[in-house]
């Protein structure tokens, strides 16, 4: 069990840090902060700045760049300066905790369990973690594989490469984590079984979460 005495929440108010406008995380490139590494060309920072926002889909266009961010509700746009900025910030806290991705970033995994917490990381980054792309413009009209629309020739998808052979896409403000409902900071998400979550609430799934230091247990499966 945990022994954490501070939880991660204000300490004049009780709530979470995250909901604090304070709170903020250093520009964070997500395939390095999944171990992925930054393969991609022109830096990625770079190339954010120069359209304005703290993130914009890779390998695509500004004019496609636009058209996936109009696709977005406006308060989830992550322009800076705006509060979709701050959204993004939170989801890249809650949705891509760092102890769920090493277990360098854990306090609480006691020393007997670090292998099978190794294992259990290894094992979700192999056959569940990945990276939706952005289809600018779909080649046929297919199902939205959230809201079950139809997303119509020539609109920009997203397709969850794990998922449905390749072929299952989304409406871009549909690509979301079945759990929390919260667009998927990045595009990363996890399979589990036929739908998609965010790293966090896979790991939910197969681990308890302590509710003191956000960590999942090492020894204990979900029953």
């Amino acid at each position: 069990m945990c022994r954490a005495r501070a939880r991660k929440t204000c300490q004049s108010c009780k709530c979470t840090r995250e909901l604090h406008d304070v709170y903020h995380e250093d520009w964070v490139n997500v395939r390095e902060r999944l171990g992925l590494g930054d393969s991609l060309g022109r830096s990625s920072r770079e190339v954010c700045l120069q359209e304005g926002y703290t993130w914009v889909p890779p390998g695509i266009t500004s004019e496609q760049i636009y058209d996936y961010m109009s696709c977005l509700p406006g308060h989830k746009v992550p322009r800076l300066g705006t509060p979709g900025e701050k959204a993004r910030e939170r989801q890249l806290m809650l949705q891509l905790p760092k102890q769920d991705l090493a277990l360098g970033f854990t306090r609480h995994v006691e020393s007997q369990y670090h292998t099978s917490y190794r294992d259990f990381i290894t094992a979700r980054n192999d056959i569940a973690l990945d990276i939706g792309v952005i289809q600018p413009a779909v080649q046929r009209s297919v199902d939205c594989g959230g809201c079950g629309g139809r997303i119509r020739e020539g609109s920009v998808g997203v397709v969850a490469p794990r998922l449905g052979g390749g072929n299952a896409t989304w409406h871009p403000g549909c690509f979301t984590c079945q759990s929390c409902c919260e667009l998927l900071v990045d595009l990363v998400y996890c399979v589990w079984e036929d739908s998609v979550l965010c790293p966090r609430h896979y790991a939910e799934k197969l681990k308890p979460r302590c509710s003191a230091c956000d960590e999942c247990s090492a020894c204990d499966d979900v029953s």
